[in-house]
């Protein structure tokens, strides 16, 4: 007899848009075989590693960019366009914990990682175009004509 432990983790929050509802959410599904006796606990001679390379800040930006593609978001221009916004005109604490996600995923200074390839370089560098000039983040990236923060995100200029 087989006996197992099923577990579903959610977390979702409604965007309230102009014309639009969204629902952003993720959820997590784990499956857990419980062992029978106690061989199933041992296995000899097998090596158990992670594969921590697929976790890094630059091949989840490089998912991200296929994800956005998928979506009609632009891909890499459109990542790199909203890393340059985003660090021209931050996420402040009125945007809670959404925001401050955000920002982070969208600052490639956060990470220590080191590059994986030349082109990961990229992503730093719209971070600081986006630092020294990021009033021209839409010039820059003129490819790019709506990122994935045109989605739930608008600027004004106050003055």
């Amino acid at each position: 007899m087989c006996m197992y432990v099923h577990l579903i983790f959610g977390l979702g929050t409604p965007l309230q848009l102009d014309r639009e509802s969204v629902i952003v959410g993720a959820f997590t599904k784990l499956l857990y075989n419980l062992p029978s006796n106690v061989t199933d606990l041992t296995s000899p001679g097998t090596i158990n590693y992670r594969d921590d390379k697929s976790k890094t800040r630059w091949n989840i930006y490089k998912q991200f960019e296929k994800l956005s593609e998928l979506y009609g978001l632009g891909g890499r221009v459109c990542l790199l366009k909203a890393i340059c916004q985003v660090t021209h005109t931050p996420f402040d604490h009125n945007h809670g914990l959404l925001g401050q996600l955000i920002q982070t995923f969208l600052t490639p200074s956060s990470t220590a990682e080191s590059y994986e390839n030349h082109e990961d370089q990229e992503y730093h560098s719209a971070e600081k175009l986006g630092r020294h000039v990021g009033e021209f983040c839409h010039a820059l990236y003129p490819e790019c004509t709506r990122t994935v923060l045109d989605v739930f995100s608008t600027t004004t200029e106050l003055f």
